[in-house]
């Protein structure tokens, strides 16, 4: 029987976790507090106890008010946790094998499973290095049990002799390529869950989906790569039409055309465009840049004085070349900023919310 003191609930998202040092059995893991149970609402594969956000506030909650009948000075409140060690006993040459892996590919559910077992075999081997291979030329499985991918931009351009090869082969026949594997907070950042399936097509993801069509996890959720970027592309001229230039302009007052992102062309902003509106005052750029919305209005835009307009601003402006720009922390400040220039340039329109 193992006993460990946990002094703290790690948070993820709105949940919270405890990791232990060991891997458990579920069954067997009992959490108390001030000799106060705590139930865990369910266990990850390594046997660790998970809890609801609720749960990791009380504890916060009696922590603070310890603290105060300590006279403000901090306490160490612990948590004690009682459980059997679960051990691994999974042979090797099942998941770090070529051998092993091309049995795993057979469907998602045993890559699944091939996944967690090299990932529970480096917490009960700490320091002993995995097998690296790479899958289908995109996917690399890491000595540290974790799943990597190349940048989209990079897939397709190197040799790949094989479905599943060594990764020191897939270097020696790439010798000098610049392939960039990188990884995600989540573990299975290109790899489905068995069962799970696209939040925008309602397909079921089979491992085919793995093998010809790489697919994102984004907040725990899995989507075909392709459906997500439309998604997001679809969503982002949503926004900045329905929800802003309609606001501003008449529908027939205003057309737009899509250009590419003008901050970022990553894997992860590359699908999200930048919006040229064509209005009755001129032309104007919409897009976002990391927190802030950019708004450029072009040089055939009517004219406007955009230092004096925003003098009491204090956000990255703009006059260059006869465009003028300005920086908007959010929806409602980029909606303000719009509304204040269109009053400045064309006084006598008025539409919806003027």
């Amino acid at each position: 029987m193992n006993i460990e003191k946990i002094r703290f609930f790690e948070r993820n998202g709105l949940a919270s976790h405890i990791t232990l040092s060991k891997l458990a059995i579920p069954e067997t893991v009992k959490v108390t507090l001030l000799g106060e149970p705590i139930i865990p609402v369910s266990f990850d594969y390594y046997g660790h106890p998970n809890f609801t956000q609720e749960q990791s506030d009380f504890f916060l909650f009696k922590q603070e008010s310890l603290k105060k009948l300590n006279g403000g000075n901090s306490i160490s409140l612990e948590l004690e946790v009682i459980y059997e060690e679960r051990i691994f006993d999974v042979p090797r040459r099942t998941f770090d094998t070529i051998n092993g892996i091309e049995k795993a590919l057979a469907s998602l559910s045993s890559l699944n499973e091939l996944l967690h077992n090299r990932e529970l075999f480096c917490k009960t081997h700490s320091g002993v290095p995995l097998n690296e291979f790479v899958l289908f030329g995109y996917i690399l499985l890491e000595k540290f049990g974790r799943v990597m991918s190349l940048k989209k931009s990079a897939r397709g351009k190197f040799i790949s002799s094989s479905s599943i090869e060594d990764f020191a082969l897939f270097k020696k026949n790439n010798k000098g390529g610049d392939f960039v594997f990188s990884t995600s907070t989540s573990r299975c950042y290109t790899i489905p869950t068995a069962g799970s399936f696209c939040p925008c097509c309602g397909k079921m993801f089979t491992i085919d989906d793995f093998r010809y069509s790489p697919c994102v996890c984004i907040d725990d959720k899995f989507y075909h790569d392709s459906c997500w970027c439309n998604y997001r592309r679809l969503k982002e001229v949503y926004k900045l039409t329905n929800l802003m230039m309609d606001l501003i302009y008449k529908k027939t007052d205003y057309h737009f055309e899509l250009l590419p992102n003008g901050y970022c062309q990553e894997d992860c902003c590359s699908h999200i465009p930048w919006i040229l509106f064509h209005t009755i005052d001129g032309d104007i750029i919409i897009g976002w840049r990391k927190h802030v919305i950019s708004i450029e209005w072009q040089k055939n835009y009517k004219p406007f004085d955009i230092n004096k307009l925003f003098e009491k601003e204090d956000v990255t402006k703009w006059n260059e070349n006869g465009k003028r720009g300005i920086h908007a922390w959010g929806n409602e400040k980029a909606l303000q900023y719009l509304k204040k220039v269109l009053k400045a340039v064309n006084p006598n329109y008025a539409y919806k919310v003027f």
